[in-house]
C-alpha cells in the first residue's frame, strides 16, 4: 500500500468511525478519539493531526456540524451528525468493505508466501 493509499484508507476508517459514533450522540474531538481507541481494542489511536482536519472537512461537506461548548473560550467543539452524514454512511461502509477484502486477500498471499501457511489466523 503506497503512502497515498494508506492515507486514503486511514481517512476512510476515521471518517466512518466518526459518523458511526456521532449516530449515538454528539461528541467532541477527544471523546471521538477515545471512543475509536476503545472500539478498536486499543489497536488504533487516532492522531489529532488527522482527526481535526478531517472533522473540519466533514463540516465543510455538511456531514457533521460543530459548535463550541462555550463560544467565548472556545474550549471544546461539539460535533453532531447531519442527515447528509447519515446518508453517507452506506457508501463509506461499501468502500471500507472493498478495502478490507483487498487487505485480507493480500494477507493470505503474504502468509502463504512468507510463512508457508494459507489459512492460519
Amino acid at each position: 500500500m503506497g503512502n497515498k493509499d494508506y492515507l486514503s484508507y486511514m481517512r476512510l476508517l476515521l471518517g466512518l468511525y466518526i459518523l458511526k459514533i456521532l449516530q449515538q450522540g454528539p461528541a467532541y474531538g477527544n471523546k471521538l478519539a477515545e471512543e475509536i481507541k476503545r472500539r478498536t481494542q486499543h489497536t488504533y489511536t487516532p492522531n489529532t493531526n488527522a482527526l481535526y482536519p478531517l472533522l473540519r472537512l466533514m463540516e465543510e461537506r455538511q456531514y457533521v456540524t460543530g459548535e463550541w461548548d462555550n463560544p467565548v473560550t472556545r474550549g471544546k467543539r461539539i460535533y453532531t451528525i447531519t442527515e447528509t452524514g447519515i446518508a453517507r454512511i452506506p457508501a463509506l461502509e461499501l468502500m471500507m468493505e472493498e478495502r478490507l477484502k483487498l487487505m485480507e486477500k493480500k494477507v493470505v498471499i503474504l502468509r502463504a508466501d512468507l510463512l508457508g501457511r494459507a489459512g492460519d489466523s
